[in-house]
């Protein structure tokens, strides 16, 4: 299954609200600022590259393994 970053993170009632990638970013800023980083651009740049790169390993756990011993 393949994660889209895009689809929405708790749809309700036809309202989309925000994506996962968004939540995703929100989620990692507030860390990133209950940890002491007060830096509001450089916590943003951030929380969002590490938004997509927690996207990227989801969606590389989520495929199938190829290949080995297992059945």
């Amino acid at each position: 299954m393949k994660i889209d970053p895009t689809a929405p993170a708790f749809p309700k009632d036809g309202n989309p609200g925000l994506t996962k990638r968004e939540y995703f970013a929100i989620r990692m800023a507030a860390g990133l600022l209950s940890a002491g980083d007060k830096g509001t651009n450089s916590v943003a740049g951030r929380a969002v590259r590490y938004a997509d790169e927690l996207i990227e390993v989801l969606q590389q756990r989520s495929q199938p393994e190829t290949g080995g011993d297992q059945p």
